[in-house]
């Protein structure tokens, strides 16, 4: 049995660096809760596969890299910086993030996500330069 941060090291690879889809079934337990990913928890691999796929569709080259990494038994938190290319255009893109999470014998059985979107979604061209300080300003951007 690997320890949690080798399997979470695997799931970057596999998952997203690899596109490997497949991966997915085999690394998430079937109610496996995944939130932080959107507006609901995606429960279970064919779920996670729909994000997966949006995800794909917009970014290639994905790299995910491990900056800080705790343990303890079954239980990973993870400080990660997300690297990748646009599809579009090529352009760089990087975010960081946190995931929290447990895995059982080898198998993600539940995952806490909270990642910098609106900069990503800000460097995908999708929401407008400084969103983030217009909100918390409570400017409205003229997008």
């Amino acid at each position: 049995m690997s320890n949690s941060i080798e399997i979470m090291e695997q799931w970057f690879k596999r998952v997203w660096s690899n596109e490997e889809e497949d991966a997915i079934d085999e690394m998430l337990v079937p109610d496996t809760n995944a939130s932080g990913l959107g507006s609901q928890p995606r429960i279970g691999p064919e779920q996670f596969k729909e994000f997966h796929r949006c995800y794909l569709a917009l970014m290639r080259n994905i790299d995910i890299v491990i900056d800080k990494r705790m343990q303890d038994g079954d239980w990973y938190s993870l400080l990660v910086t997300f690297n990748a290319r646009r599809r579009d255009n090529g352009e760089p893109i990087a975010v960081t993030g946190n995931v929290y999470g447990r895995v059982i014998d080898d198998k993600i059985v539940e995952a806490y996500n909270h990642f910098d979107f609106i900069g990503l979604f800000e460097q995908l061209g999708l929401m407008p330069k400084g969103s983030f300080d217009n909100c918390i300003s409570g400017r409205k951007s003229a997008w």
